[in-house]
């Protein structure tokens, strides 16, 4: 994401600063701070670095100023260079010099969860709310991390203060129904994305987010239709266009449409193995047998383990007489998910 800059330090840089008069740097110190945190989307992020490392060099400036400066410069490596770890040095330099800036705790936060450290994110993240109660991106960060760690109900506790503190926020109620999602509460989930959608028409990910739910609830019409959505919005969604697949598959309907999306989708998103599986799948429902297990075969070379893909392609090979295959992709697939028969038997789909 793309974080506002922080304040506007306002409005020629000076190669050599030592060698700057007063007069002189007063005009090119101007420029300094424009290039450094001037809102204009112009400044490219190598006058940002430039601006804000003259600002740092220059010998003038107060520490609270240095401090604004080490964190724009931070926020350009992360968010333009996404070198994380410049990024991170910086913002330890602004809060050395400013052990008060929350701005500062949860942008090096942020640095942390791009590199997978979400610990450490939680411990910055813990620290700018701290500073500042009422700073709902950073709980919104937070709940983030702590989703990706698998701490779902505290996850949740973060996103409800963001909702308390900004009652609009689209995100957080998209970021409170993946929790409940997770959590296998799809009724709750869905409210939430019925919120997120309601505040923002346009919000691809929420309709996505939804048919994901409705599809878990086996509403697969419903899920179909925010699919629909998710495409309209973002026609380039493969991963919308996939589970559109998946849905209409298991609906068994609209197959060729189905297969319309799948092969789209393997377009956008070349070898993926879940989606090789989707089309496999539509293969089956269509009769084409060959070709499914032709997809099942690609699939399963890139996920060898997969109970679905190994039941479904013993499945095509039973209507295609390979006992022998059939039996061994069947117990293989049961070996590895004992309940995979059953699912698929739900779908409607039997040896």
């Amino acid at each position: 994401m793309l974080r506002s800059l922080l304040v506007a330090i306002t409005a020629t840089i000076c190669i050599a600063v030592t060698a700057c008069s007063d007069s002189q740097w007063v005009l090119r110190e101007s420029q300094a701070r424009s290039w450094c945190a001037g809102p204009d989307t112009a400044i490219t992020p190598d006058l940002r670095i430039s601006g804000c490392t003259t600002l740092i060099q220059s010998g003038r400036e107060t520490q609270s100023i240095l401090a604004v400066a080490f964190c724009n410069r931070g926020n350009a490596y992360q968010d333009y260079k996404g070198d994380y770890d410049r990024a991170i040095q910086d913002y330890d330099q602004a809060i050395r010099l400013k052990p008060d800036y929350p701005t500062a705790f949860n942008n090096r936060g942020d640095a942390y969860h791009a590199k997978g450290d979400y610990d450490r994110a939680i411990q910055d993240y813990d620290q700018a709310t701290r500073l500042n109660p009422d700073y709902f991106q950073a709980f919104n960060s937070r709940g983030v991390a702590y989703r990706e760690k698998g701490n779902y109900d505290r996850a949740i506790q973060d996103y409800d203060q963001v909702i308390r503190l900004k009652p609009d926020h689209f995100r957080a109620f998209n970021n409170r129904g993946n929790a409940y999602e997770h959590k296998a509460d799809y009724d709750r989930a869905i409210q939430d994305y019925d919120q997120a959608i309601r505040l923002k028409p346009d919000y691809a990910t929420a309709f996505y987010n939804r048919g994901y739910a409705y599809q878990h609830k086996g509403d697969y019409d419903r899920a179909i239709q925010d699919y629909d959505q998710a495409v309209r919005l973002k026609p380039d969604d493969a991963a919308a266009l996939n589970n559109r697949c998946w849905a209409r598959a298991v609906a068994n309907k609209a197959l060729e449409a189905a297969l319309s999306d799948c092969n789209e989708s393997l377009r956008l998103r070349p070898d993926d193995a879940g989606t090789m599986h989707s089309r496999g799948f539509v293969h089956f429902r269509m009769g084409r047998y060959d070709e499914a297990i032709a997809d099942f075969d690609n699939s399963l070379s890139r996920d060898p383990k997969s109970a679905d893909m190994l039941y479904m392609r013993g499945l095509a090979k039973g209507v295609r007489h390979d006992t022998a295959g059939s039996d061994a992709d069947i117990a293989e697939a049961k070996a590895i998910d004992p309940k995979v028969a059953e699912r698929y038997a739900g779908y409607g789909v039997k040896p």
